[in-house]
């Protein structure tokens, strides 16, 4: 009934979501990360938002569209980004997609509904990754970002940096230095919402990096490479990274960090099971990151029926 091949698929297929190639008869594109991204021909149940996002990344036209089964509710993952409450009049299957329940910068989190079934993501779904309170972790970023000199900021280029060059702006005034990807995402969000980052180029603007008077920001995988390690040696900088890995310490060493904050756009630990709790679903299926531990928890301490997906299982006899 509901398995993880190209993306998961909802009764025998019929609804497919986030899948890239695979399509149903029902596809459902729950925000515009690549790892989601939808590069079939079918139409797609997205948000408006989404839809423009995914054309500026893909290169190509998105055919969305609306279906009267599926109710899209704000995920509070990234702009755009939409949970799916499939109602098939037997029942309701919620499917989150990657989720935040906190709000974050300029972001309201995601507001758990009732349903009979839920699947959802669960990247960070041990005790481990349980977050520190929201206002913390931004209050803490925004103090670091007004003592330091040359802040270099590494965070996906679409969500994490647009929230990021928030609270920049937030204390100071310092011109942001924006690396091409990051200003392609920016340049959308800005069109189709009421969002200004006001960042200028990194090329054309690297002697704001080396005089100390610029702030940079850029995606993660960026952060290692030979061009920004000589400008921040060059300008006396420090590279911070963003992510709910960074409670613990492999992120900083594997990112080359000096510092590191757990901001995260999806739910830490706690955050999930209190998820789990609001929607009081009969059965729960997990995905991605520590898939088998959440559901594992789910049952041995709070009673759920609860099971992993993995990867082409077909029925639930594959479990």
């Amino acid at each position: 009934m509901i398995s993880e091949k190209d993306g998961i698929h909802i009764k025998n297929s019929r609804y497919v979501a986030d899948s890239r190639k695979a399509s149903g008869e029902v596809n459902i594109a729950s925000h515009a990360h690549m790892d989601h991204a939808y590069q079939g021909e079918s139409e797609v149940v997205c948000s408006k938002l989404t839809q423009k996002l995914l054309e500026s990344r893909l290169g190509k036209e998105i055919s969305r569209t609306d279906h009267p089964e599926i109710e899209l509710i704000d995920s509070g993952h990234i702009l755009g980004s939409s949970a799916a409450l499939i109602d098939t009049g037997e029942e309701k299957i919620l499917y989150t997609g990657d989720v935040s329940t906190r709000d974050r910068a300029y972001i309201e989190g995601f507001n758990p509904v009732d349903a009979d079934i839920l699947v959802t993501e669960s990247t960070y779904g041990i005790p481990a990754y349980s977050l520190p309170p929201q206002e913390q972790i931004e209050n803490r970023i925004k103090a670091w970002i007004e003592e330091t000199d040359a802040p270099f900021l590494f965070g996906y280029s679409l969500g994490k940096a647009q929230k990021i060059q928030y609270l920049v702006k937030q204390v100071t005034d310092r011109p942001l230095i924006a690396h091409g990807a990051v200003m392609k995402m920016n340049k959308v969000v800005e069109k189709h919402t009421d969002h200004s980052f006001d960042a200028r180029p990194y090329g054309e603007n690297k002697e704001l990096l080396l005089n100390g008077e610029g702030i940079f920001i850029g995606p993660t995988r960026f952060s290692k490479s030979d061009a920004i390690e000589e400008l921040v040696e060059a300008s006396g900088g420090v590279k911070a990274g963003f992510s709910g890995w960074g409670m613990t310490e492999s992120y900083r060493y594997r990112g080359g960090y000096d510092k590191v904050f757990p901001f995260s756009d999806h739910c830490g630990f706690q955050d999930l099971v209190e998820m789990v709790e609001e929607v009081e679903p009969k059965k729960v299926y997990t995905h991605h990151g520590f898939d088998s531990e959440f559901a594992s928890y789910l049952k041995r301490e709070k009673g759920v029926n609860a099971r992993a997906l993995k990867e082409n299982q077909s029925s639930l006899t594959d479990f």
